[in-house]
């Protein structure tokens, strides 16, 4: 927490001279979920214009694409994860995380494995010989799913895992097309609540307790040619936080706005990123297969 304040402290000291710049045009790409809930905060009640940003919002509804188009040039700012951080580093691609958005923790596991009614499935040896459907291959998602595999003892090399985006989980349990999901709110209550499927672990928690999750991301090139834009993007997002614990309800209308839901649950907002913690996915990459070696985190934070 001190950590943290003393980063609050360090945006606020931003100043106001970025107000009276001309504003910067921004996009800002990201998928439909509450982590991203600061942002449209920003959006929506003018902290982004304050701060100097011309900001528009694009929703994205398959996070690994928000890379790709980031480097494109037609997304500024997006959602992403750190294994995509990681992934694009190994790549030779610049794409370096701007601001934290969430952490995974135990007490707010928002992620689960869900299996389809009728599955027989319960433990994560049980996943053997099933289809499986991830939000993206080589996501977080992904692989913390097969890392839970391999701590459980399962062989991942016998479970099909097949690319399937969070809205459409639901439908293909229902079909049978897929015997199970990683999955996080709301699609998760969605599924569970009318019995298409139930929880069979929260297998992020049982992997870390508290590990980083999403990130905001951009190109560095173009992070550097608009330097006041990683600051301001910041102190944005510092003030958005602010507003949403302040005016709940208000927060949730806007959340409404933007996803056509709101979560009622408490998310575990956090905006530091720390490099040591990116090297704790660079690691689980290499185990689950993804990389020959452990990718050096130590530039992937913007300044």
């Amino acid at each position: 927490m001190n950590k943290f304040i003393k980063w609050v402290i360090a945006v606020a000291g931003f100043g106001l001279g970025v107000a009276a710049a001309e504003p910067v045009k921004v996009a800002v790409g990201y998928p439909p979920a509450a982590d991203w809930l600061p942002a449209m905060v920003a959006k929506d009640t003018g902290i982004f214009d304050k701060n100097g940003l011309d900001v528009s919002l694009s929703k994205i509804v398959i996070v690994s694409n928000i890379p790709a188009a980031i480097m494109s040039g037609s997304l500024n700012i997006g959602a992403t994860t750190p294994t995509a951080l990681i992934d694009t580093s190994m790549s030779g691609l610049d794409l370096v995380a701007v601001a934290g958005a969430t952490r995974f923790t135990k007490d707010a596991a928002f992620f689960s494995v869900v299996a389809r009614e009728g599955a027989d499935i319960k433990t994560a040896k049980d996943l053997e010989g099933k289809k499986v459907g991830v939000p993206g291959i080589r996501s977080v998602a992904d692989v913390l799913f097969r890392k839970w595999l391999i701590d459980k003892g399962a062989d991942v090399s016998k479970v099909a895992i097949v690319e399937a985006p969070f809205p459409q989980m639901k439908d293909l349990l229902k079909a049978g097309t897929i015997d199970a999901v990683p999955v996080l709110e709301p699609f998760r209550t969605a599924i569970v609540s009318d019995k298409t499927g139930y929880r069979v672990a929260e297998y992020i928690a049982e992997v870390n307790e508290d590990i980083l999750g999403p990130v905001w991301a951009g190109s560095r090139k173009w992070l550097d040619a608009n330097p006041s834009v990683a600051p301001a993007f910041r102190k944005s997002l510092v003030e958005a936080l602010e507003f949403i614990r302040a005016n709940p309800d208000q927060a949730r209308e806007i959340e409404k706005k933007y996803l056509g839901y709101s979560t009622q649950l408490k998310v575990p907002y956090s905006l530091e990123v720390d490099p040591a913690e990116l090297k704790i996915y660079a690691e689980i990459f290499k185990e689950v297969g993804f990389a020959d070696k452990v990718a050096d985190t130590s530039g992937l934070v913007y300044p």
